[in-house]
């Protein structure tokens, strides 16, 4: 068997950050705590409460009661919304920004762009944290998630009635899909539209690394959590170039793959390199397999 590896694997920037600075806090004995998971990823999110950091799923929830002077809250890497981070500067003497650089930007050019009369179009999921804190920072906005009806949307629109609309997107979605979405809505008439691609860069070239697996393997593993949004995206670009996709978080999860000549290793941006590395030492030991690196490391 051959086994590929993307060209790139692991943590993306903003992830990478996030989880060392709360590694540096917990080893300081900082008591950390966080509303949500600081990635998507059960591995990662295991070792951090083995730490102890203290997660909670909401604002309701946290228990102030055994807050002490060394007591620090955490944004995560998908960032909050301004009600949520005041609340934490109110509660906590100390609060670490954690948001993506990139994901940050989003925000600012979404408030410029209401600022210059722009009515907000968000593609994404409403339910993602990003989504979430990127909402809190507008005044109006209408987010269409994956499978829209665009019928809906136009009528949405001729209600609403807005002179000028600008398109972003969740920073992890699918690129031709938000640009499919773009293509359909600057075919609006009457309606001055400003397109804004802000899906990051690393997860874009991930999905041609995906895109390229599909095309020269078998079948193609995907390394990640399965609350990922950009490690699922991965697995159905995939499958969607007509290859088995395998979204695992380690060996166990693995089907037989003695059927397969060639298999792909990809990964989401919130996945450690140990994780794929204990799943690409699996293939590689039990189907006596042979690592093409083709610019990829682990």
């Amino acid at each position: 068997m051959k086994i590929v590896l993307a060209e790139s694997l692991g943590f993306c920037y903003g992830v990478n950050r996030a989880v060392e600075a709360t590694k540096r806090l917990l080893k300081e004995k900082r008591d950390a705590r966080v509303i949500g998971d600081i990635v998507h990823n059960e591995i990662v999110m295991k070792k951090l409460k083995d730490m102890g950091l203290k997660v909670y799923p909401d604002l309701s929830s946290i228990d102030f009661s055994d807050t002490a002077e060394n007591s620090v809250a955490i944004i995560r890497a998908h960032g909050a919304s301004p009600d949520v981070e005041d609340f934490l500067k109110r509660r906590f003497g100390y609060v670490v920004d954690l948001t993506c650089p990139i994901v940050y930007n989003v925000f600012s050019l979404a408030k410029d762009l209401e600022k210059k009369g722009y009515f907000i179009v968000i593609f994404g999921k409403k339910d993602h944290a990003e989504v979430k804190a990127l909402c809190g920072r507008l005044n109006d906005y209408l987010i269409v998630e994956p499978g829209y009806d665009f019928e809906t949307i136009k009528a949405f629109l001729r209600e609403k009635k807005p002179k000028k609309v600008a398109l972003i997107s969740q920073t992890t979605m699918n690129s031709e899909s938000f640009e499919k979405l773009a293509e359909k809505l600057l075919k609006l008439e009457g309606i001055e539209v400003s397109v804004n691609n802000t899906i990051c860069n690393v997860t874009i070239n991930r999905e041609k690394m995906a895109i390229h697996l599909a095309q020269t393997c078998d079948a193609v593993v995907v390394v990640g959590g399965k609350r990922s949004s950009n490690t699922g995206k991965l697995a159905k670009i995939v499958e969607s170039h007509g290859k088995r996709a395998f979204h695992v978080q380690n060996p166990e999860q693995l089907p037989d793959l003695s059927i397969y000549r060639k298999v792909g290793i990809i990964s989401g941006t919130s996945t450690p390199k140990e994780q794929i590395l204990k799943i690409l030492d699996y293939i590689k030991f039990t189907y006596e397999g042979e690592v093409i690196r083709n610019g990829g490391e682990v």
